[in-house]
């Protein structure tokens, strides 16, 4: 008796299947109409948008770039401060020992009085080889009325005193009416003298063509006096 293989009851068993991991569920996706439509009919509204935001990063950039130089400029203000203010106080004691060094000369000087006045009213003689001149000088009182000597301020106020008796009114009468005949007789030759002004006097219409007729007839002749 041949023993053959023996046959399985039951069928092998199938290897287990691996488990595929759940991929994540992919979220609809919309077309929002409202979107494409701010999109294509937002350009001029966004590039004025980047404009504005320029323009404010200008003014920041501005504002901050002058207080940077306000800065510099008041610590440089403070730094000639305050050279200044060691040159003075350098200064100081060399002015205090001058100061006090006229101060002793002052202490040690005597007043002598008040200096007599230079004579004023005096002539000087000057002569350079064949000139000769007399120099005068003479006090004078300046005023609102202008520029006066006072030897004439004298003179006026010894005539005025002898204006109040009778020989003194005659006297000055006299010299009143003399004057006045003497500036009549000045004005007569100034006017005499003076030359008369000339008439201007517009020409017509047949005066000014004689004229250039003259003229060029003249011009003509001396051309020919010329050639020939």
């Amino acid at each position: 008796m041949s023993l053959g293989k023996r046959k399985h009851a039951f069928p092998p068993a199938t290897p287990a299947k691996k488990r595929r991991k759940s991929a994540p569920a992919i979220e609809e996706i919309t077309f929002d109409t409202t979107a494409r439509q701010e999109y294509l009919t937002g350009f001029h509204k966004r590039k004025q948008q980047r404009i504005k935001n320029a323009k404010e990063e200008a003014a920041k950039r501005e504002r901050e770039e002058k207080i940077v130089a306000r800065k510099a400029l008041r610590d440089e203000r403070k730094a000639d401060l305050e050279r200044h203010v060691e040159a003075v106080n350098a200064t100081l004691p060399d002015q205090e020992d001058v100061e006090s060094e006229s101060e002793g000369l002052a202490g040690g000087e005597e007043w002598g009085g008040v200096e007599e006045a230079e004579e004023v009213d005096r002539e000087e003689e000057y002569v350079d080889e064949d000139k000769y001149a007399t120099v005068t000088v003479e006090a004078v009182d300046v005023s609102k009325d202008g520029v006066k000597r006072a030897r004439d301020e004298d003179e006026g106020g010894e005539q005025d005193e002898g204006a109040d008796t009778p020989s003194g009114r005659g006297e000055g009468q006299a010299e009143k009416v003399g004057a006045g005949r003497l500036s009549h007789k000045r004005s007569d030759l100034k006017a005499k003298n003076k030359p008369k002004k000339k008439k201007f006097r517009y020409e017509s219409k047949a005066e000014r063509k004689m004229t250039r007729h003259k003229e060029r007839s003249g011009s003509k002749a001396r051309a020919k006096l010329r050639r020939s």
